[in-house]
């Protein structure tokens, strides 16, 4: 029986994605959304999302990746001017709060995540979880397992919600029950095949 709701942010909650702002660098660095994928990707956001690196670092090399210079990275700055909050999904969280336990499982680094509390009602969920604080980041079965011994939950009791193909199926590897996340009137289908 499901006794918690994990939701990702970005992608789920957040209507923000990073292919947004590859897509903005490519545009001004002259390479191609890939190349510009792939030299963050690889390395830099892992390292941020992680707590590992802090965000003048990640600037310095990614700028240097690109080819340009570190103020035209505008990592956070992009996301505080483009990010918005999916009030669709709100709404869902704020009615399965009133039953269930919710909480949200991110990979984030700090600097977007200061900024997402001040936009988002946090009070809507009792548990959170932020890869930058915990120094891990899904897909990485730890992360799962750290999550279910914080709420004092069995895999099976937990439905997990994310836009990522490989984080739900990371997830879903440890006994989760996940959901690949793409609109609400699909979330809504599955969420109820599981009595929610």
């Amino acid at each position: 029986m499901i006794r918690a709701v994990v939701f990702d942010l970005g992608g789920v909650i957040v209507r923000f994605t990073n292919d947004k702002y590859y897509q903005y660098l490519a545009g001004i660095s002259g390479k191609s959304h890939g190349f510009v994928k792939h030299a963050i990707e690889d390395r830099e956001l892992p390292l941020l999302e992680e707590g590992r690196a802090n965000i003048k670092d990640f600037n310095e090399h990614v700028a240097k990746k690109l080819g340009i210079g570190k103020r035209r990275i505008a990592w956070s700055p992009f996301y505080k001017k483009t990010v918005s909050l999916n009030y669709d999904m709100l709404e869902l969280v704020d009615a399965l709060h009133k039953e269930y336990i919710t909480a949200f499982l991110t990979n984030v680094d700090e600097p977007r995540y200061i900024y997402t509390e001040k936009i988002l009602d946090m009070d809507l969920f009792d548990y959170r979880f932020q890869s930058c604080y915990l120094g891990m980041r899904k897909p990485s079965a730890q992360i799962y397992r750290h999550i279910l011994k914080k709420m004092h939950m069995k895999p099976k009791e937990v439905a997990y919600i994310d836009d990522r193909l490989e984080n739900v199926r990371g997830a879903a590897k440890i006994g989760i029950v996940a959901i690949h996340f793409k609109n609400r009137r699909m979330l809504d289908v599955k969420l109820a095949a599981l009595g929610l």
